[in-house]
């Protein structure tokens, strides 16, 4: 077995630091998407939909725009949109197909 000496230092390191209270980063958060006008347009005119999509989290509500912006052309978006809120007006998150049944 070979030894690499700058194990040895990288321990040294990390007792130092956590003697000194430092505690490590986790992961960087993702910024906050903005909501594409269209979908919040489309939520207006449905209030359930809209209380859903309000009271998801901010993974569930990436899932979506996310979804939605990717879509390369504008009648597959607006396609979706209306998916979208759809889905959301029945409580479904967007990947609603594959959760466990219960």
């Amino acid at each position: 077995m070979v030894f690499d000496p700058r194990v040895d230092t990288y321990i040294k390191e990390a007792v130092q630091l956590n003697a000194s209270g430092v505690k490590p980063v986790r992961g960087a958060t993702k910024p906050a998407l903005k909501t594409p006008t269209d979908l919040l347009a489309a939520l207006k005119g449905n209030q359930p939909a809209k209380t859903t999509f309000d009271g998801f989290s901010p993974s569930r509500k990436r899932e979506y725009i996310e979804w939605i912006t990717e879509a390369k052309r504008e009648a597959t978006r607006t396609r979706r949109v209306a998916q979208a809120v759809e889905w959301l007006a029945e409580g479904k998150p967007r990947n609603w197909q594959y959760m466990k049944k219960w």
